[in-house]
């Protein structure tokens, strides 16, 4: 990988002015410039040697721009401009999200099988209903993704007693999973999930990719996606959920955001929305990624969260 000199940096974030200082009190060489998509000036493109954030607000074509740092972990929202220019490096942010968002599927698991949301129904009408909890131990969780937030998700998983099933593009072997199959397995894999949990990247092929034929081979499975709403096709879920196939739904992620009040989604039995909150990427997150990153490209190397941006991962 040729050399990438940076200089001048614009943030486009809404941290932006507390990423800024991050960065400066680590490389004060480094001169940063912050903006908002309403503060975008014609000569910022042609300032700036890096860009971060995580949207392109600018097109890179006519841009000075030779490295994007995305602020989150997905780069969709990066590469949905069209086809991504030759020459520009395109790293991301990790960071602990992984961990985060296996305790947000753990925690949401652990809540249906303890039945903790119908006993708090009980309790507010004052019924008497005992009726035993359930347990994670035993049961299987199949998990659409094998990176590092899939894997930490199944590391959780696995630590209860639950069997784990990695779902990736390959199917190849992948610690900590139990078993990793190819993705064109997926309808027959899931036949045996209690939990399916999307934790794939969004890219043209994994658009829909958990639709009506993949939630019709499901049995008194809960779907959670903490992934892109792009993955989950939600008119097939609330058949599916109509129909018994899938049991419940955990929801942080939605094709449009926040979701519109008029979506059924907020009134489908069983189904827990909450507002994208299951992987929140911290400041100093984003800007240690952001200086690792950096650190690999002026010594010439492949930084470590460096994208193919023909996969999107």
């Amino acid at each position: 990988m040729p050399a990438v000199r940076i200089q001048h940096v614009l943030i486009v974030d809404d941290r932006g002015d507390a990423l800024a200082a991050y960065i400066a009190a680590r490389r004060a060489d480094l001169v940063c410039r912050v903006r908002t998509p309403t503060t975008l000036t014609e000569a910022d493109p042609q300032w700036a040697d890096g860009l971060v954030g995580f949207t392109t607000p600018v097109s890179l074509e006519r841009s000075s721009i030779r490295w994007v740092h995305s602020t989150g972990a997905g780069v969709d929202g990066l590469l949905s401009t069209g086809r991504w220019p030759e020459g520009v490096t395109l790293t991301r942010t990790t960071g602990a999200l992984g961990a985060r968002m296996a305790e947000y599927c753990v925690g949401h698991a652990l809540a249906v099988a303890q039945r903790i949301i119908p006993f708090h129904r009980d309790q507010l009408a004052g019924r008497w209903a005992p009726v035993e909890p359930g347990t994670l131990k035993g049961t299987t969780a199949v998990i659409v993704g094998t990176g590092s937030v899939g894997s930490a998700i199944a590391a959780q998983f696995g630590g209860l007693g639950c069997s784990t099933i990695g779902v990736s593009r390959a199917g190849q072997a992948t610690p900590p999973f139990d078993h990793v199959r190819p993705v064109g397995r997926l309808a027959d894999t899931v036949s045996g999930a209690r939990w399916l949990v999307l934790a794939a990247p969004l890219t043209p092929e994994t658009r829909g990719l958990v639709g009506a034929m993949v939630l019709a081979g499901c049995r008194d499975t809960v779907v959670i996606n903490v992934a892109r709403g792009g993955l989950l096709d939600t008119t097939a879920l609330l058949d599916a959920l109509d129909a018994g196939t899938v049991t419940g739904a955990v929801l942080d992620v939605f094709d449009t955001e926040p979701l519109s009040p008029d979506s059924p989604l907020w009134r489908a039995k069983n189904v827990v929305i909450t507002p994208h909150v299951a992987g929140v990427t911290h400041v100093e997150e984003a800007g240690a990624a952001f200086l690792e990153a950096l650190t690999h490209l002026e010594s010439d190397r492949r930084p470590p969260s460096a994208v193919d941006p023909a996969r999107g991962y």
